[in-house]
């Protein structure tokens, strides 16, 4: 089972800064809601199959898990199918706050973390808590 260590959330969302996407794009959401794409890129665990992950700007506070899971969930209806074309085992929703801030900037993040089973089923991995 892919799990992600603190560091290594943080090494990714370093990896995946805006600093050093070349470009922000938009993604239409089913509901009609239109989310900032921060970037898209390949990561790789030292254990567990390499995921495709989604770094995007939430609207949402990252303490709000509730209602950032159900926007994480209408995100992955759509990026699912990105991330079966390439073939991928697991992908990464990576939600960001706005950041604050005028010279130093600051930025919470909160990243799920979808996996496929052998039978072909997606689930995310927050979903396993308390088991």
């Amino acid at each position: 089972m892919l799990r992600i260590t603190l560091s290594l959330s943080l090494a990714l969302l370093c990896f995946l800064s805006p600093s050093t996407a070349q470009q922000t794009q938009s993604l239409k959401l089913p509901s009609g809601r239109v989310i900032k794409v921060l970037g898209v890129g390949r990561i790789d665990f030292p254990q567990g199959p390499a995921a495709l992950m989604l770094k995007y700007e939430t609207d949402l506070k990252t303490s709000d898990t509730i209602a950032l899971r159900k926007e994480a969930d209408e995100i992955w209806s759509v990026f699912k199918a990105d991330v079966e074309k390439q073939s991928f085992k697991a992908a990464v929703l990576s939600a960001n706050e706005k950041p604050t801030g005028n010279f130093l900037q600051k930025s919470n993040g909160y990243n799920f973390v979808y996996e496929r089973a052998a039978d072909g089923r997606w689930h995310c991995l927050a979903d396993d808590k308390g088991k």
